[in-house]
Order: structure tokens, then C-alpha cells, then sequence
């Protein structure tokens, strides 16, 4: 169920609101909980009514690993842990992937197992592998049953994040006394998400053609020419840019319609002036969360500089695996641990930066490296990976004209992304701690929301005309990982 279709707008979502919003009224804070319990595994099983047992048996068999933890002590309860959620990953999205490999080196002729990969796996083993960890480092409570099993079904964050951490959200979870400013919540709320439909709708999968031209006519082993090489693989920058930020807003307002405050998870990705930027501000839940739970615990910069740079390529390229099961992964990781490498080398012979007057140069050189790592990302193999780069050297010539629609949504992609605020600094007056929290510093200057009869008329308009653009339903990218 996309939240951009009309059954959910319309349906679910509407049912969902009074039903909550009436049953937290008249029955009760735990009453409340169990009909949003309820929602999201309707919401989850929507999809493939067959993965809602391996959803909440994970949700049970974490919620008393946690409690164990805490009672007994971290060994071995929490490596358990780890293995049991690695190993859900490991069997539902990599085992074909470790099949091919295997018999792709050896004269073994191991069958693929064909298993359907889960929604949201990735996004709910990690969130309960952040859960294990803060309880056996003090930083989390487990809870109440009901509670744990809110954190991790609640329909906004459980198919493509943002990657929540519990104590990000469990005395959310848990307050049962706090008073629901119901206007406030929808009002806020409703306006975040219709900004991030019209991201999805108007902009992410209106680029979609222009972006798939090209990678399209490569995965079919066709040539490519340098035009429509480089449009389509700035469209793409721009397509999942929208396309997966359209979906951090949407939850964001989703989960404040419900009152409650999820961490931001993009913060104008593409005015980052070095790789190290770009990943304060792409993804910010996945990057604080390979930081947190891989990074520091494989020695981050503890011991000596040559490690932390060993360390830091290491997290790249397994923060590039955990995105799909494929090697095209890998080397985009790769890439960015590499750029990462780069620029902490960098800092310490040039602590102001190559350009430390020529921002927008590093801006702009940083997009077309981020640009260029995208290739591997969207390409389906390792030869149309590299037929696109060559149409962007040039080793096909200019190719055949693209017509003018793909130039004018890349001017406008750049008008969007280096000239506006992003969602998040529009939003900063309302938005609480757990949802600014680490980006406060980072918000960008210009228009700031506030309520009113405009405000309202140009929501309400902007919703309009992406749902009138919204007869084509188009899946999230992040639905795949």
C-alpha cells in the first residue's frame, strides 16, 4: 500500500486517524497503541499477507532478547541477538546472492533458493539491532510489549525508514498522559506529507523517463551516447534524491498527524561542499546508525589514522551491501568510501579545503562525484554500468538529441536543491528535538511555514495537483532494499 495511492489517502489513513485520535479519547493511551499496532500490520500485510508471522515473530523475539539482556547481562544474549537479525537479512537477501557467487567460483552447482525478499526487512532488523544495543549499553528500557511492538511496526517509518532509534521515540511511545494538540498534529503534519507527494509525484517520477532512457538502452546492451548518458544520470541524482526524500517527508508528517516526532532523514543532500558532508546529510539514520553500531565499534578513529581510514571504506562498503544483494552495490559503496578517504586526507593537508573561497565548487564538484557513484547504484550489471560511463566520456560521441524536457528537469532540480530549503529547516519552528536532533546546525536560510489561510490554500493546492498527476502509481525506490 504506497502512501501515494488513493486507498491509503483516502481509506486507510482516514479510518486509521478517527479511529485512533476516538479510541485514544475514550478507552485509553494502551487502546490507542493497539489500534495503531493493528493499522500497520494491515498496512504491512497489504503487500504479502505471508511475512506478517516473520514480522512480528522478529518484533517477539527481540522484545525478550531485550529483556534478558537486561536482566542477565549483554553475553551472550546480545550476540544472539545480532546473529538471529543478521541472519534474517542474510537468508531472505543474500542467500541467492551467495548461491550465484559460490557457484560462480566453484564447480558446486548449489541451487538459488528463490526466496521473495520481505518488505522492509533491512529497515526493521536494523532498528531492532540499534533496539538490542541501547538496552545493553543503558541507553534504552525495553518496554512494555505494546510499546516495543508500536517502535517497530508503526506504518509511516516500517517500509523505508527513517531507521528509528528507541530512544528517539519510546517515551513518545510510552506517554500516555501527554495532551494531543490535534490541530496542531494535523495541520503540520498533512502539510509535510503533501510536500513530500509532491516530491514523489511531481517531480521524482516525472523524471523517472528521462532518468531510465538511458540506463535502460545500456541494460539492453545498446549503445549510448554522451548526452543522453549525462541527462540520464543527472535525472537520476535528482529522481531518487525526491523520490526517497518525498518519502522521509511523508513519514515525518504521517507520524506527526499521530503526534509523534520521527528523526529527520535528509538535510539539502546535494549543497554538501565533500563527501563527508553528503553523508551528514543523505540518509542521516542509516549514516548515524553504520556510525554508531559499526564504525565505533571497528575502532572508529581510536587507533590511529590509518585505521579510522580502513574503517571508514570498510563501512562504506558494507553500508553499499546492505542496499542489494549485488556487486554494483558494493562498488558504490566502495566509492564512497573512497571519497570518504579522500576528503579526511585532505583535512588534515589542507585543514580550510581545496576551495576554501569557491563553496559552490565543492558543491558542484561533489554532486558529479555523487553523480557518477549513482551510475553503479541504478545500473543493473557491471557492462551496462560501464556503457553508461562510457557514453559520459564521450567514447560514443554526443549520440542522438534527448529533446528538451530532460534539460528542463535538471534546471529545475537545481533550482529546487541549491536555492530552497529543504524540508526540514521550513519546518525547524515546529519540529521537536528527536527530529532535529544533529541537523539543527545545518539548516539552510529562506522561507519558514507558518499557519494561516495562505499557507493552507497552497497545500491544499499542491496536494490537489499531485493527486491528480497520480494515475500512474509508481513503488518507492527504497522499496527494494
Amino acid at each position: 500500500m504506497l502512501f501515494n495511492s488513493l486507498e491509503f489517502l483516502f481509506i486507510f489513513l482516514s479510518i486509521v486517524l478517527v479511529a485512533y485520535y476516538t479510541v485514544r479519547r475514550h478507552l485509553g493511551h494502551d487502546a490507542a497503541l493497539s489500534v495503531l499496532t493493528v493499522a500497520s500490520i494491515v498496512f504491512y500485510g497489504y503487500w504479502n499477507i505471508s511475512f506478517i508471522p516473520l514480522l512480528l515473530g522478529s518484533v517477539l523475539i527481540n522484545y525478550l532478547l531485550a529483556h534478558t539482556i537486561r536482566q542477565r547481562g549483554n553475553q551472550p544474549w546480545l550476540a544472539l541477538g545480532i546473529v538471529f537479525n543478521l541472519g534474517l537479512i542474510a537468508l531472505f537477501k543474500y542467500a541467492g546472492f551467495f548461491v550465484a557467487n559460490i557457484n560462480a567460483i566453484t564447480p558446486l552447482d548449489v541451487p538459488d533458493p528463490n526466496l521473495i525478499l520481505p518488505l522492509a526487512i533491512s529497515f526493521f532488523t536494523f532498528q531492532q539491532i540499534s533496539y538490542l544495543v541501547d538496552v545493553s549499553r543503558g541507553e534504552s528500557e525495553p518496554g512494555k510489549l505494546l510499546n516495543h511492538t508500536v517502535y517497530v511496526t508503526f506504518f509511516p517509518q516500517l517500509i523505508a525508514g527513517p531507521i528509528v532509534r528507541h530512544n528517539q521515540i519510546a517515551d513518545q511511545i510510552a506517554d500516555g498522559k501527554r495532551k494531543e494538540d490535534l490541530g496542531s498534529n494535523l495541520s503540520i503534519g498533512m502539510t509535510i506529507f503533501a510536500i513530500g507527494m509532491a516530491k514523489k509525484i511531481l517531480l521524482a517520477d516525472t523524471l523517472e523517463p528521462f532518468a531510465a532512457s538511458g540506463f535502460d538502452v545500456a541494460a539492453a546492451g545498446g549503445e549510448v551516447g554522451a548526452l543522453q548518458a549525462w541527462t540520464s544520470a543527472v535525472c537520476y541524482s535528482f529522481q531518487i534524491f525526491f523520490d526517497f526524500s518525498g518519502y522521509s517527508d511523508m513519514a515525518i508528517g504521517l507520524g506527526r498527524m499521530f503526534g509523534y516526532h520521527l528523526p529527520a532523514n535528509f538535510n539539502a543532500p546535494y549543497r554538501a561542499t565533500s563527501v563527508v558532508d553528503f553523508w551528514h546529510r543523505w540518509h542521516i539514520t542509516l549514516s548515524r546508525f553504520l556510525r554508531d553500531y559499526l564504525y565505533i565499534p571497528l575502532g572508529g578513529n581510536r587507533k590511529g589514522e590509518h585505521r579510522r581510514l580502513i574503517n571508514l571504506f570498510i563501512v562504506m562498503l558494507l553500508g553499499g551491501l546492505w542496499h542489494g544483494a549485488a556487486w554494483t552495490f558494493v562498488i558504490w559503496g566502495g566509492l564512497h568510501g573512497l571519497g570518504l578517504v579522500w576528503c579526511h586526507w585532505i583535512d588534515r593537508v589542507r585543514p580550510n579545503g581545496l576551495f576554501p573561497n569557491m563553496r559552490w565548487l565543492a558543491a558542484a564538484l561533489t554532486f558529479l562525484f555523487v553523480t557518477f557513484a549513482w551510475v553503479f547504484f541504478r545500473s543493473e550489471s557491471f557492462d551496462a554500468a560501464g556503457t553508461m560511463l562510457a557514453g559520459m566520456a564521450g567514447l560514443n560521441g554526443l549520440g542522438a538529441g534527448v529533446g528538451d524536457e530532460p534539460f528542463i528537469g535538471i534546471a529545475l532540480g537545481l533550482i529546487i536543491v541549491w536555492t530552497l530549503p529543504d524540508t526540514i529547516s521550513v519546518f525547524s519552528k515546529y519540529l521537536s528535538g528527536p527530529t532535529l536532533s544533529g541537523v539543527r546546525s545545518q539548516l539552510q536560510d529562506g522561507w519558514r511555514w507558518k499557519p494561516g489561510t495562505l499557507s493552507a490554500v497552497g497545500v491544499a493546492t499542491l496536494f490537489f495537483i499531485a493527486i491528480i498527476n497520480s494515475w500512474t502509481i509508481a513503488e518507492f525506490i527504497y522499496y527494494q532494499f
